[in-house]
């Protein structure tokens, strides 16, 4: 009998973590995560430096392991051998906090290169698909320019684009304004923010919070490797449960 491809169910959620944990030699950077969420929605994930919320969608996306605990990403089980895991690991994008952006290729070849090798689109159908992207990030005009032509925030919406050029159902954002200056951030807000709107899963590690009030489906707090506190923004904001989570905001919330 010929083995064939299970296929991806159907499922209500994007991703399901239980009782994620992850070491980096002797220091336990995720202790025991549980989440859900939901195809479509938008999280805000925040917290202070080292709380484990980079490491946290590096795990959903496969660019970091973990120890112990069990992934889903649209029902596949990102620990199985399978083909099908694979398709599973196409469908998530990442928009990293710099930029990552091939700086001998052009702003096209950037967009184009993972459609074609990974894909197998051929370059027309690449081009196409890059074409439309980098006009929805604002940037069309630059796209045969390198990188380093480039403003930081111009860089930015490239990655983004080019992130979109694979078409994802899931986007991670790995603090994408935080190597921005101050008057570029507000061009990449607004893009994210755009983009929210499209009904794509977006997953944030930000301390953007006028971001999280505005787009979040719910903002999660995290600290010590642990989700502290999860709750809609306009609960988060106002009435905290865990006095960790009001210290963070007080630092951060102007």
């Amino acid at each position: 009998m010929v083995a064939t491809e299970t296929p991806i169910p159907v499922t209500s959620f994007a991703v399901q973590v239980r009782e994620l944990s992850k070491w980096f030699g002797n220091f336990q950077v995720l202790n025991r995560i549980d989440l859900d969420i939901s195809v479509g929605e938008k999280v805000v994930i925040c917290g202070p430096s080292g709380s484990g919320k980079s490491t946290l969608i590096r795990c959903i996306n496969q660019l970091e392991p973990f120890e112990s605990g069990r992934l889903h990403v649209h029902g596949v089980e990102m620990s199985d051998a399978r083909k099908n895991v694979q398709m599973v690991k196409q469908q998530i994008g990442m928009v990293f906090q710099h930029f990552n952006l091939f700086p001998h290729l052009s702003v096209m070849e950037n967009c184009v290169l993972g459609p074609m090798t990974v894909r197998g689109l051929s370059r027309r159908q690449a081009e196409d698909i890059a074409d439309h992207y980098l006009a929805r990030v604002r940037i069309s005009e630059q796209a045969f320019k390198y990188p380093g032509q480039l403003s930081g925030g111009q860089q930015q919406r490239v990655a983004i684009a080019r992130a979109l050029c694979m078409e994802p159902k899931i986007l991670l954002f790995d603090e994408p304004t935080s190597a921005l200056d101050p008057e570029m951030v507000k061009e990449i807000l607004d893009t994210m923010t755009d983009l929210a709107r499209d009904g794509i899963t977006m997953i944030c590690v930000t301390h953007e919070m006028g971001f999280a009030r505005q787009v979040a489906d719910r903002v999660i707090f995290m600290d010590k490797g642990q989700i502290v506190e999860v709750n809609r923004p306009d609960v988060f904001f106002k009435l905290q449960s865990n006095e960790r989570t009001r210290q963070f905001l007080a630092n951060l919330v102007r």
